[in-house]
């Protein structure tokens, strides 16, 4: 298994498109030494300890998702959803589940279905589950699945999973995704 990154870098233009994905205090802070990114992604980590870093976020502009699936702190209700965009300034929610979803998009947050493809027909049927009306962007992973999915997609999307170098991450943005998510801070730049 790869488990190296490469020091590789990506092509300026699509450096815009990396979202970090910050875990804890290390990451957030080696996102304010990446002057390029816009998007970032919080999973695994304690929001009321962040409180910090995420008002810098948001005195940077830049846009913060949280995966409700993998944080701390906060229930994927309507209540704790209406928390995050209130007193955390989230733009966004990352979730597997199609209800959190939905109620994200009353509670005025942006939203992102995470699909995770096992095989081909996993892939197929959560395509065919995504509600278009709750849903803004798709968030594909493994990423390598991209080849199988363009033509399918019913919304953009953004990939990530098993990225391991600066040119994995330059043909998954080649092959459509608007973005790359990936959680390895060097691969940041």
């Amino acid at each position: 298994m790869r488990t190296q990154t490469s020091k590789a870098k990506l092509n300026s233009s699509l450096q815009y498109k990396i979202i970090p994905i910050v875990e804890n205090r290390l990451h957030f802070a080696r996102v304010f030494e990446t002057p390029h990114i816009r998007t970032l992604l919080l999973r695994h980590c304690n929001l009321f300890e962040l409180t910090t870093f995420l008002q810098r976020a948001q005195q940077r502009e830049i846009t913060t998702y949280v995966n409700v699936d993998q944080i701390d702190g906060i229930h994927p209700d309507e209540a704790g959803l209406t928390y995050l965009a209130d007193h955390f300034h989230i733009h966004g929610i990352v979730s597997n589940h199609a209800r959190v979803l939905a109620l994200g998009k009353q509670c005025g947050l942006k939203t992102i279905q995470r699909i995770f493809a096992v095989d081909s027909t996993g892939l197929e049927m959560s395509l065919e589950s995504v509600n278009t009306c709750d849903v803004d962007l798709l968030d594909i992973s493994p990423a390598l699945v991209l080849p199988h999915l363009v033509m399918r997609s019913p919304l953009p999307f953004i990939a990530s999973g098993l990225l391991y170098t600066a040119q994995q991450i330059e043909a998954t943005l080649l092959a459509g995704a608007e973005g790359v998510a990936v959680s390895s801070p060097d691969l940041w730049s």
